[in-house]
């Protein structure tokens, strides 16, 4: 796991089995281009390692004050829908940022 690519503004924690990819940006789609170009790089280290990753178990979450439609990141072309809440580690994120376990 020492080699899994690493760029600027992209964070990633781990724990066991367990990944979150985290970024930001002023704007969704200042976070949303550079998180989805990471998450390409992220596939062909994958394929590399031979690590499946299940991409029925994958989960994204916008925080942002508007509801707009946006375009949803994509792991092994597959889009990723863009959820209300997620789990991570037992607690749960949602788009208000209420954190609760």
């Amino acid at each position: 796991m020492n080699d899994i690519p690493q760029v600027r503004n992209i964070m990633i924690s781990l724990y066991a089995d367990d990944t979150a990819i985290l970024t930001q940006g002023k704007t969704p789609d200042k976070a949303i281009v550079p998180l989805q170009n990471y998450l390409k790089n992220l596939e062909a280290w994958l394929v590399r390692w031979k690590i499946k990753l299940n991409v029925d178990k994958t989960e994204a979450i916008l925080f942002n004050k508007r509801n707009d439609d946006w375009p949803k990141v994509k792991v092994y072309g597959t889009p990723i829908e863009w959820k209300k809440e997620v789990k991570y580690l037992r607690v749960v994120l949602d788009k208000q940022v209420n954190f609760r376990a």
